[in-house]
């Protein structure tokens, strides 16, 4: 994921309820207090619910996110290259705005 296309989704999904914020240091944006998308190493990595990550992985649409070897954050998947992610970004925010 490049900084322009970074940039271009954190200009589509920031607003009243959506703000930028940092994880692992690295940039996120967030619902509320919780984050539903971050840029890590140069990949989108985003927060879905346990069935559409395993679908995902199977489909080959992307992998569990394990920001070190061997330890796998449950719930996030980094994406295959995606010519636009939104779609799955907006999943992710909408799964994480209704979990709390």
């Amino acid at each position: 994921m490049t900084d322009e296309s970074w940039g271009d989704l954190v200009e589509r999904f920031v607003d009243g309820d959506v703000t930028p914020g940092h994880m692992f240091g690295c940039a996120g944006l967030r619902t509320g207090r919780r984050f539903f998308a971050i840029r890590w190493h140069e990949q989108l990595v985003v927060k879905l619910p346990p069935a559409r990550l395993d679908g995902l992985v199977e489909s080959g649409d992307g992998h569990p996110f394990e920001p070190m070897e061997g330890r796998r954050m449950n719930g996030w998947l980094v994406l295959a290259n995606r010519p636009d992610p939104a779609g799955l970004v907006e999943e992710a925010r909408a799964y994480v705005a209704g979990l709390g």
